[in-house]
């Protein structure tokens, strides 16, 4: 592992990441899935991907929340006369409270959402079906390249990517298996995005990771929004 890189959070302009929030996120059909991401999350979310300049990535999308984002910065993108891009999606895709305790180490909590979470499990299909039926709902299919069921450490993909999102560096053992694989799939001048980063250690344990030029955490940057916004940006 490369030693962590201190950036000088001063030498980036007060109004630098306001880009990620310049457009208002836009409402959906069906609305935006079942998921923990708040507005501010998604919005900065759809902007990124609006903004990306080649490939986008996801690491976790669960049921879809995250990727409708994703995907109609994409579609937006395209309307205003961008050309297309791939957009690939990952999870685990699981089917049975046996697969939910192999891959997270604990039982199905049946009663977890109010019992949403087993219902996307116990579907036929299993989440990844859920997250399929989602994207069709909200007409996003066409801006979604592959969805893929399966552990990414495993994935063969051999693309490289303008724009990362992964919502599985929840703690420090997560970020050291996933960074590494993660860091070889950037493209030039990547940018990353990162779930549920809310301490400026375990921000500096995944830029050691990558060519970091300078980094957001939305509870530093934008103290206003500290209750709403969890997630933090990487350029690379």
């Amino acid at each position: 592992m490369n030693q962590t890189t201190n950036l000088d959070h001063a030498v980036v302009p007060e109004n630098y990441y306001d880009r990620y929030y310049a457009r208002p996120l836009p409402d959906t059909p069906k609305g935006y899935p079942n998921g923990w991401m708040s507005p501010n999350d998604l919005t900065l979310l759809y902007n990124a991907a609006y903004l990306s300049t080649g490939h986008v990535l996801e690491v976790g999308p669960w049921l879809g929340r995250s990727t409708t984002a994703l995907a109609m910065g994409l579609r937006d993108r395209q309307f205003n006369g961008a050309k297309p891009v791939s957009f690939d999606t990952i999870d685990f895709g699981i089917t049975s409270a046996g697969e939910w305790r192999e891959k997270f180490g604990e039982e199905l909590d049946l009663g977890k959402q109010n019992g949403r979470v087993a219902d996307a499990v116990y579907h036929p299909g299993g989440t990844v079906a859920v997250l399929i039926q989602n994207m069709k709902d909200n007409r996003l299919l066409p801006y979604v390249s592959n969805f893929i069921r399966g552990d990414f450490i495993d994935c063969p993909i051999a693309r490289k990517y303008s724009l990362i999102f992964c919502d599985t560096t929840h703690d420090d053992a997560e970020i050291e298996r996933t960074l590494p694989k993660l860091a070889k799939m950037a493209g030039t001048g990547c940018t990353f995005v990162f779930d549920d980063v809310i301490t400026e250690q375990r921000a500096e344990l995944i830029c050691s990771y990558l060519k970091t030029k300078r980094y957001m955490m939305s509870i530093r940057i934008f103290p206003q929004r500290k209750k709403f916004c969890k997630v933090m940006v990487v350029e690379t």
